[in-house]
């Protein structure tokens, strides 16, 4: 693996036609996101690179946000961890869902090693995508992990519920430890002394505050809070109780089947024309999930937030403890918000201020790491 003391040219690629194979985990949106971010960054850089994008995450996910070369190939890169909603998972069906991957492996990986030769990548980078730095190794190719937390990290909170998870574990730190290159993205779950350490990782806004807030009709000087539950659609009808805020604004993404306006309530489709970047950025603040592209994006954004933890999953902590020193934040059991049992969170919420951000994207910087590699 590449350490942070040895030279990035380590790895040379012929950047002249480049074609870049990304392997995204299909949990939640969240890491296609920040695969999206880095896709960006290297397309500002290399103009002429073309992405080709293996994972279960719809394709409309990529075509809202990317408007360069690329292609989608439908691939079930890993298992991840098996959900019944945002905040509970299923232990048992996550670990029949390994128990089959592993017995069809073979298949898997000849298929992903095919296409790689076929559309003749020359780099594989993959956000906690064992299958994509297996296949990579099998075709030749090096590879580039882009984490935040690993499976066999997530999988060690388990054990003591599950111990069969420990056997998946071993293997997946195998596979993770086999990468050429190794990015770690702020906030980390676990820190590798061996891996390069970038700031939080975050897409871009497109459009201005004013153009979206006009478009959703908000007054520039009303206080205005996106409450997001991660891409996950809902029927919106447990956000009645957010009208007693008269004077707040409340954007609702995925609650409705086309955008409402309902008094202080903004309903938007699960699949809306507004870039979700562009939102965050025409809000005062933002109530959601604590997961990665959430608070990458709130970060950037310098935006108070209002986070859901999430108890028993190990990402939670780490999170948690970056959001409390490095933003302005307030906590919102999932308990309290399920049942729109907000007290005067909101008030409190768009009453504090906003941070200006000088550090770097996060996207920036893996895009300059990697393109360091292509130049030789």
């Amino acid at each position: 693996m590449l350490k942070k003391d040895s030279s990035l040219q380590e790895v040379i690629i012929n950047a002249s036609s480049l074609s870049i194979a990304y392997f995204v985990t299909p949990h939640g949106y969240g890491h296609a996101a920040r695969a999206t971010a880095v896709m960006q960054g290297l397309q500002r850089i290399i103009p002429h690179a073309h992405f080709d994008i293996f994972t279960e995450v719809p394709e409309w996910f990529f075509r809202s946000a990317m408007d360069f070369g690329y292609s989608y190939h439908r691939f079930a890169s890993d298992v991840g961890l098996i959900q019944t909603s945002p905040f509970s998972e299923d232990l048992k069906a996550t670990l029949d869902a390994l128990k089959y991957a592993r017995a069809t492996q073979e298949q898997r990986l000849g298929y992903a090693v095919h296409r790689l030769r076929e559309n003749n990548n020359q780099l594989v980078i993959c956000d906690i995508a064992p299958d994509g730095i297996q296949a990579a190794k099998m075709a030749g190719l090096p590879s580039v992990l882009v984490e935040n937390f690993t499976w066999d990290f997530i999988y060690a909170g388990y054990e003591a519920q599950e111990p069969a998870l420990k056997e998946f574990s071993l293997y997946l730190r195998e596979i993770f430890d086999s990468a050429d290159v190794h990015i770690q993205t702020k906030p980390v779950c676990r820190v590798d002394e061996n891996a390069l350490q970038v700031e939080p990782v975050a897409r871009n806004p497109k459009s201005s505050r004013e153009a979206i807030r006009k478009q959703m009709q908000i007054p520039e000087d009303t206080p205005t809070i996106l409450v997001t539950r991660g891409g996950i659609e809902t029927q919106g009808d447990e956000f009645w109780k957010l009208k007693k805020f008269k004077d707040i604004k409340f954007i609702l993404p995925g609650t409705s089947d086309k955008i409402r306006w309902d008094e202080n309530l903004i309903q938007l489709p699960h699949h809306s024309f507004f870039y979700l970047p562009d939102v965050v950025y025409a809000s005062d603040a933002i109530i959601g999930k604590l997961g990665y592209s959430t608070v990458a994006e709130i970060y950037r954004a310098g935006l108070p937030y209002a986070y859901i933890p999430r108890d028993g999953f190990a990402e939670t902590r780490p999170m948690a403890d970056f959001v409390q020193a490095e933003m302005n934040a307030l906590e919102l059991s999932y308990t309290d918000f399920a049942n729109g049992n907000w007290g005067d969170l909101p008030g409190r919420l768009v009453s504090l201020p906003r941070i200006e951000r000088k550090a770097p994207n996060g996207a920036d910087q893996i895009a300059d790491i990697i393109s360091k590699m292509l130049r030789g």
